[in-house]
């Protein structure tokens, strides 16, 4: 950051299962400490982030900090994409995913060092429906609808991995594969799916690298369509999605776009970065170098 400018942190109290409420005044506290001349904004409501921080963007504001998880990232993507304004990020969330694909250290100290040291990386963005971003990775069928399914059981002092991996098992036993057309690069897909997931980054749900060849620099999407496959077999599969050999699966299809196309046989809920963005029918497209992301040194 440049000497004399201010920050302002943004606070998601529910995070990391109510651990970023307790935890935030030490944070700031790191922060400034740091050398990190910052305000601190702790959110009431859903959608308050973007609100605010699109008001600061406006205004001028060089960085803003988003101390939370994937769903505190989005809120301030949102609020700031397309500006210089700068994105920092402190994980306090369940997962984290999208500091980890951007070297951010989990370690609060280091991540506050990053900050101050202030090396900004210009990223792509996916844009859903012209009006609304995701950074990280967005998803259709059974990893969406497990993510539903823990977004309706989050309450503060709840832990959102439990409910997601109580999700997963129901669904193996209730989820039905549902029908899609994807168009993208002159070509369509039509059939059933077990999932189709959309990377900007490489990896999600708590580092699953389900789209590998994901770069945020490369103005275009991974789209990795998942076939229907017998239940027993699912046991292995998500297993393999870690050891990244799932490219390598037959009913695995790995594609990449600009942007694509995305209509179903009934509705279908798109989740990204852990939240509810719209349900099909929907465009997503890769919007080149559209956020500023403190980042650590060890992305890519």
């Amino acid at each position: 950051m440049k000497k004399g400018s201010r920050a302002q942190v943004f606070v998601n109290p529910i995070a990391g299962a109510g651990k970023c409420r307790k935890a935030y005044p030490a944070i700031v506290s790191t922060l400034r400490g740091a050398g990190v001349v910052c305000d601190v904004i702790v959110s009431q409501y859903p959608g308050q982030i973007t609100e605010v921080s699109s008001e600061l963007a406006a205004l001028g504001y060089q960085t803003v900090i988003a101390c939370g998880g994937d769903g505190t990232v989005n809120e301030l993507v949102n609020g700031i994409a397309g500006t210089p304004t700068a994105l920092g990020i402190v994980p306090m969330g369940t997962t984290n995913d999208f500091a980890v694909n951007m070297g951010i250290s989990k370690d609060i100290s280091l991540a506050c060092k990053i900050i101050k040291e202030g090396q900004t990386r210009k990223i792509d963005l996916v844009r859903v429906r012209g009006d609304k971003f995701f950074a990280g990775t967005g998803c259709i069928g059974f990893d969406a609808e497990v993510a539903a399914f823990a977004s309706g059981r989050r309450k503060e002092d709840s832990n959102p991995f439990l409910w997601r991996v109580l999700g997963a098992l129901l669904k193996f036993v209730s989820y039905r594969a549902k029908t899609v057309e994807l168009r993208f690069n002159g070509d369509r897909y039509f059939g059933k799916v077990l999932l189709v997931a959309f990377g900007n980054v490489r990896s999600c749900a708590r580092g699953m690298p389900i789209t590998p060849g994901a770069a945020p620099n490369d103005a275009s999407l991974d789209i990795r369509v998942v076939r229907p496959m017998p239940r027993w077999k699912l046991f292995s599969f998500f297993p393999s999605v870690y050891k990244r050999t799932h490219v390598n699966n037959k009913r695995v299809t790995v594609s990449q776009a600009g942007s694509v196309y995305v209509q179903s046989v009934g509705p279908m809920a798109l989740y990204a970065d852990g939240d509810f963005m719209t349900t099909t029918p929907f465009r997503l497209e890769a919007v080149p170098r559209h956020l500023n992301v403190i980042a650590g040194p060890a992305s890519s």
